[in-house]
């Protein structure tokens, strides 16, 4: 028999008590993780219609997070390659108060200010040499690498390899040629008048670039040819304090002149440099002008010549094109039975050389190279659609300059016995440290800082959206996942009231019988 009605074990038209009891529970124990937890369902699939935007919305905000993480890693880096070109810029600025006259030597042949430019070159690099992480900022692609070689590396030869000091006693060797005149010929005296030639075509020593006389009676004509020549000398007396003037350039595109003053025939103080005493006839006078031009131009071949020659070696040496050697002196590799040979073929020679000089010559920066936008070296997506560029090489032409001059500087050495050290450190001194704190170093320098502040400027504008999205994408989350407490609440507490009335229900028919109903 078939019984019928809502509280039968089993009936027809009505769900079991049993049935209905444990969907009761059940749904108490799920409004009871509701409240717990704060969350509408524990599987996407009790979302219902919301799932879609669950899924949708997780995702946004685990692409936000990502970006976000890239973003933090990639500021760090441009944080710490900031401070770096920061003090580079400082270490330039502190070069615009020194004294390019104070010759005070130490104990090692070279100045104070030497000394101290030794010390900020181990700085600069160690500056260069920078990394975040393991990863080296100012090696371009090739992040695993230590961009920048040791300042002892780079001054000294390794093996077969000539370091910096080698490369700049090589070109001073061709700069000055083999008499000392900066590859100048002087002609002896012909008639009243001399020549003054270029030793040969090429790029040392000293060019002749120009010739103005104000000295009556003066010859004074050229330049003219290639080589260039000029001829110097008188026609008759010149009057005391009348003057000729010779330019010269110099293989560092700087500029020297030799003025030659007349001194009348009766002062007999002693002659400053350039000054020529007139003589009793116009041949005398012009072998006493000869002869003061003579020594004006070995002294500033010996000074201003040599510094402007270890600046080009310099220039030479830290600026190579990529994927090239650096320039040294054509014969520098030669087979020669002496170095007396060597050193003749290096005075005499007329080109520059590339062959096999990357392979011969210390190479200061090993990190990679290129002739491709520095900053695109490395790259980070921080946004949809939107990457930022923020590498960097060491040998950037504002980074380098700094090297390089430093450098340059403290690679020289002076004595105390050589009478034109103080002049030659001064010609040294007034080339490097000008570049140092020139307005195109500090402003390449400067602009490698701008981009990467643009970079950084980037990641916070990207950040700032991130977190405005992140807010509505967890708004909208919650909005289908989050369980409201309150109604959960209620909720429970009917369920509770209306399980309590089944379960007093249920006791009650489990004890009723025949006897009980009658």
């Amino acid at each position: 028999m078939t019984s019928i009605g809502p509280y039968a074990a089993s009936g027809v038209g009505r769900p079991s008590l049993v049935d209905a009891l444990a969907k009761s529970r059940s749904q108490l124990n799920d409004l009871t993780r509701q409240l717990s937890t704060g969350m509408v369902s524990a599987t996407y699939a009790g979302l219902g219609d919301g799932r879609a935007t669950s899924l949708a919305m997780r995702a946004k905000l685990a692409a936000l997070s990502s970006y976000d993480a890239t973003a933090a890693t990639v500021g760090t880096r441009i944080a710490v390659m900031g401070t770096a070109l920061q003090r580079l810029d400082d270490i330039g600025a502190e070069y615009r108060l020194v004294d390019p006259n104070d010759f005070t030597l130490t104990t090692g042949s070279v100045t104070v200010t030497q000394s101290q430019a030794a010390i900020d070159l181990q700085d600069a690099i160690a500056q260069l040499n920078t990394d975040v992480g393991g990863r080296f900022v100012f090696s371009g692609r090739t992040t695993d690498t230590k961009p920048v070689l040791s300042a002892d590396a780079i001054l000294a030869d390794d093996g077969a390899k000539a370091g910096l000091r080698t490369v700049i006693a090589e070109r001073k060797l061709a700069d000055l040629g083999a008499d000392g005149r900066g590859r100048i010929d002087v002609s002896g005296v012909s008639g009243s008048s001399f020549s003054v030639a270029e030793e040969a075509s090429g790029p040392f020593g000293f060019k002749i670039s120009s010739l103005s006389s104000s000295m009556t009676n003066g010859v004074a004509s050229g330049p003219t040819g290639s080589p260039a020549t000029i001829t110097l000398g008188v026609t008759g007396q010149p009057k005391t304090g009348d003057q000729m003037r010779v330019g010269l350039t110099l293989p560092d595109g700087s500029t020297e002149e030799i003025v030659l003053t007349a001194k009348a025939a009766d002062d007999t103080s002693a002659l400053a440099p350039g000054e020529f005493r007139v003589g009793a006839t116009p041949a005398q006078t012009a072998a006493n002008m000869r002869a003061s031009f003579d020594a004006a131009l070995k002294t500033r071949a010996d000074t201003a010549l040599v510094a402007a020659s270890a600046v080009q070696a310099g220039e030479e040496f830290f600026n190579a094109p990529a994927g090239s050697g650096p320039a040294r002196v054509a014969g520098f590799d030669g087979s020669y039975a002496s170095d007396a040979e060597r050193v003749a073929a290096l005075q005499n020679a007329t080109a520059l050389d590339r062959t096999d000089t990357a392979e011969k010559t210390v190479s200061w920066y090993v990190g990679e190279t290129g002739t491709d936008d520095p900053r695109k070296t490395a790259a980070a997506r921080i946004d949809d659609g939107v990457a930022v560029a923020y590498g960097a090489r060491a040998n950037e032409a504002g980074t380098r300059q700094v090297v390089q001059n430093l450098a340059v500087f403290s690679a020289m050495t002076f004595s105390a016995d050589d009478a034109d050290a103080k002049a030659r450190y001064s010609a040294l001194a007034n080339r490097t440290i000008a570049a140092l704190g020139s307005s195109d170093a500090t402003a390449a320098v400067r602009t490698m800082a701008t981009d990467l502040a643009a970079a950084n400027n980037a990641i916070k504008a990207a950040s700032a959206r991130h977190a405005a999205a992140k807010s509505m994408a967890q708004d909208a989350l919650s909005g289908v996942e989050s369980a409201d407490k309150d109604e959960a609440t209620l909720k429970i507490l009917a369920l509770q009231t209306q399980l309590q009335a089944s379960y007093q229900a249920t006791a009650t028919l489990k004890n009723l019988s025949l006897v009980n109903f009658l």
